[in-house]
């Protein structure tokens, strides 16, 4: 049993066993005669109470993270005797309550460390606050029983609500991205493009420090290169949010955090540095705090460059089209941060931020197109696509905390403004090998997205561990797309469409939520949100120069939406968790976009304003344990939406004035169209066969049953396996594993390829453990990674079916070094202030390169 492990079983122990550890002198005695401490429990003496208040933080001396759960125990300096203590919570926090004037010391003490003696502890008057700071202990790493006892903190960790993944702890992802560290955290899964599904769902909103971000306002695939990996501390997955968070829709929340200012005095940084094959990237920090003022930033920039080859062959009733040709990918991105924390006195604090991240994606893809019937042609050229994408985007936060007097009360004022500008220019030109270009097409699209959010908390605890939260909060959210497409062929006049997109969706929610024990093991949480929803919309398009078409809607709707949590701990170490939840989910932008963006040739994508918000159920039942030194967490959930929106195709076929014939065209849309029924159970665990070996992985095994009516129907089992381990050779050495297998993912249309990915990762300290060089391989032991996507789209009255079948040669071999050293000195330390942060979770987000 690890320290994790031990934290969990101290989590769960009643408050008798508190009251029998106040009575112990020191831990080993604990460890050595458990048997003893009923009788110990007599030690906790009657003394004279009051209205004082004792408070503090207990960290790790180490690794300066909170020690959960530690105990804390008030003795009186008259008697040397306990007289009354408090448990640490998962922030380390601890309050002592009902104290009268004296003076005392306080013992600290947990399992796996020292125990550590705060003296001359003094309460002065009846109504004083004591602020002991925080209580640093040192880690007393030894055998207890057979179970290892250290400071470490493992890869994956189970909390009461979600899923954690220390992604600070994975040597792997050294020199990566974003996109690399969510592919290794349990339930998430990557697809071929790169986004982001949550148990097989890709309706998942990604948070970064609780907060959404402009970054993520377009493409989420795209947005998730643009992170360097090194600045991510750890991911949390968020499968059933409470009433607090927005109603988030069908999967949950993916909330990345980054390494930042732990609220310590004095000057510290870190640099870090990476060369590779496939990537690229320098990161630097500086964080300062004087008194009650800190300020921290950090600023990076990344590259990254690949290339693979691809095959797309369209069968239908009276056509075959065929293209084939290489991809080149490369991309450019920088990310800065500036932030501040000030304590204005104990109770008030302001804190605020600007963060931006920009960059620009450059596809290459070069193709041989052929279509036509048997060996008679309709198309026979070349044809060089160029995609150029850039994006600049920005947050600007500024929060308020007031603590009233009573522990854990409180009230935030939050407030955030984000604005994202982008550009999306596809450019292609057709011709016969050796001559010049006779068609070229040009798709240009500026886009600007602006978001205003103000929000209000309220955190009231009761006794006997009840607290009641109360909240309001307004989104308002501003959208445009200013689209031009042309079609210049040589030698006669151009086409041209001029596509103008306005889209308004004001949000004002209110919520509450109210947790409570029963008899001691029972934790319950309810909460209700209500929702109203207010959208306003704009399209214009002029052809040719001719009189613009143009339509405007309007929409209105409100939602209430419950959410019921049950968790119950047995013996201490088996926990048992059920979560029903409903939600609803708005399309973003990027589902909404009318502007038709031509891909390739014969390949055009359209968004659809007019579609509605997904709502659905969400059903969970789990259960978690650990035993010596192994952890293991299994949950089963369905999850039912009965609007979803999936993707819509349909043939036609248009006259080529070049070839002058018919060729077939198709267009990607979307719609409320189908019934989603999901049932899936997760598992993932961990272990540590030795010392300094440990192991670990998660599975997620669900079947997916989608309906649209009209023989539009495709159903199936699906899974994704992923495994890591990692092994410390000594003298400062690690060496790290990581990989994973998805299973085939099938849509409405068909179904996306099975894929599996492998990294290898070797990491030598230096210099007293502050820096560090790294040797990461991807896939060393394949060449590329071979993929596999089929389309079956049934005909329609409208429009003809056709098959189609993509195949693409992924050359993802890479191999990085990397380097990191971090500096300063600590002069004192601080209590960190617990944050509130504005998290909107509401809109589904757009999963595919290229449309704004």
């Amino acid at each position: 049993m690890n320290k994790t492990h031990l934290h969990q079983l101290e989590k769960t122990m009643k408050k008798s066993l508190l009251l029998a550890l106040l009575g112990l002198s020191t831990v080993p005695a604990l460890a050595q005669a458990p048997q003893a401490a009923p009788q110990q429990a007599t030690a906790v003496m009657a003394a004279p109470r009051g209205n004082a208040t004792i408070v503090g933080i207990v960290q790790d001396a180490d690794t300066k993270k909170p020690v959960e759960f530690a105990t804390v125990a008030l003795i009186s300096m008259a008697t040397g005797k306990p007289i009354d203590g408090a448990m640490a919570d998962d922030k380390g926090r601890f309050t002592i309550s009902k104290v009268g004037v004296g003076k005392y010391r306080l013992q600290v003490s947990f399992l796996g460390y020292q125990q550590k003696l705060v003296e001359d502890v003094t309460v002065t008057s009846d109504n004083a606050s004591v602020n002991v700071g925080v209580v640093a202990i040192a880690s007393d790493a030894k055998k207890l029983n057979e179970v290892v006892i250290t400071g470490e903190k493992p890869l994956v960790e189970e909390k009461i609500d979600r899923t954690v993944y220390n992604a600070e702890k994975d040597i792997t992802n050294t020199g990566g991205n974003a996109a690399d560290v969510l592919q290794k955290v349990p339930s998430l899964a990557l697809d071929n493009d790169g986004n982001v599904q949550l148990r097989g769902s890709s309706n998942v909103r990604v948070l970064i420090n609780n907060k959404p971000s402009a970054i993520m306002a377009g493409s989420v695939a795209d947005a998730l290169k643009q992170i360097p990996a090194d600045q991510i501390k750890s991911v949390e997955v968020i499968t059933s949010p409470s009433a607090k968070y927005d109603a988030e829709g069908t999967a949950g929340i993916v909330n990345i955090i980054t390494k930042k200012d732990g609220g310590l005095q004095g000057v510290t940084g870190s640099v870090a540095a990476t060369a590779g094959t496939r990537a690229s990237s320098g990161n630097a920090s500086l964080n300062i705090r004087r008194g009650k003022l800190g300020i921290n930033g950090t600023f990076g920039g990344n590259m990254f460059y690949n290339h693979g080859n691809m095959t797309n062959t369209i069968i239908s009733e009276n056509n075959t089209s065929f293209q084939s040709g290489k991809t080149r990918i490369n991309g450019r991105f920088m990310n800065a941060l500036l932030g501040f924390d000030y304590d204005i006195n104990p109770k008030n604090n302001i804190s605020g931020g600007i963060r931006s991240n920009g960059g620009i994606f450059r596809m290459e893809n070069d193709q041989d197109v052929f279509s036509g019937q048997g060996s008679a042609l309709s198309q026979d050229f070349r044809n060089e696509i160029r995609n150029r994408n850039g994006r600049i985007g920005t947050d600007y936060n500024l929060d308020y905390t007031h603590t009233f007097k009573k522990p854990g009360q409180e009230l935030a004022l939050l407030s955030l403004y984000s604005i994202t500008d982008t550009e999306n220019n596809i450019r292609q030109d057709n011709f016969n090998t050796g001559q010049d270009p006779f068609r070229l097409i040009r798709n240009m699209n500026d886009g600007a997205n602006k978001e205003l959010t103000f929000q209000a908390d309220y955190t009231h605890p009761f006794a006997n561990k009840t607290l009641f939260e109360i909240g309001t909060k307004s989104i308002l959210r501003d959208v445009e797309s200013d689209a031009l497409n042309r079609t210049i062929p040589v030698g006669r006049s151009e086409d041209r469409n001029l596509v103008d997109f306005l889209y308004e969706q004001d949000v004002y929610a209110s919520y509450m939520t109210y947790g409570f024990m029963l008899k001691k093991t029972l934790n319950v949480k309810l909460g209700g949100r209500y929702e109203y929803t207010d959208i306003k919309g704009q399209y214009k398009s002029i052809a040719n120069d001719n009189e613009p078409q143009e339509s405007n809607f309007v929409d209105d709707y409100d939602n209430f939406i419950p959410s019921v949590a049950l968790s119950y701990t047995l013996n201490q170490k088996h926990t048992f968790k059920a979560n029903f939840t409903q939600r609803i989910q708005r399309p973003s932008f990027f589902f909404l976009n009318p502007y038709v963006q031509e891909q390739t040739s014969n390949t055009r994508v359209q968004g659809n304003p007019k579609l509605d918000a997904e709502l659905t159920d969400l059903y969970e039942l789990g259960y978690s344990t650990f035993f010596k030194t192994t952890s293991l967490n299994v949950t089963g959930y369905m999850r039912q939406t009965d609007n979803a929106i999936e993707t819509v195709a349909s043939i036609s076929s248009e006259f080529d004035e070049q070839t002058q014939k018919n060729i077939d065209i198709t267009t990607l849309t979307f719609a409320n169209i189908a019934k989603n029924k999901t049932y899936g159970v997760s598992l993932f665990g961990n272990t540590k066969p030795t010392n300094n070996w440990t192991i670990g992985g998660s599975s997620n095994f669900y079947y997916v049953d989608l309906n649209a009516g009209d023989n539009r129907r495709n159903s199936g089992w699906m899974y994704n396996v992923n495994m890591n381990s990692s092994y410390n050779l000594g003298k400062g050495i690690t060496a790290q594993f990581n990989g994973g297998f998805n299973s085939r993912r099938i849509q409405l249309l068909g179904e996306f390829a099975a894929f599996s990915y492998h990294t290898l990762a070797f990491k030598k300290e230096l210099f007293d453990k502050k820096g560090g060089i790294s040797l990461g391989m991807d896939n060393p032991f394949r060449r590329s990674m071979k993929m596999r996507n089929d389309v079956d789209v049934a005909g329609t009255e409208e429009s003809r079916g056709y098959t189609q079948q993509i195949r693409i040669n992924n050359f993802n071999r890479g191999f990085r070094v990397s380097f990191d050293y971090r500096f300063g000195k600590m002069d004192q330390q601080r209590a960190p202030k617990r944050k509130k942060s504005i998290r909107n979770d509401d809109a589904k987000q757009g999963d595919s390169n290229g449309m704004n």
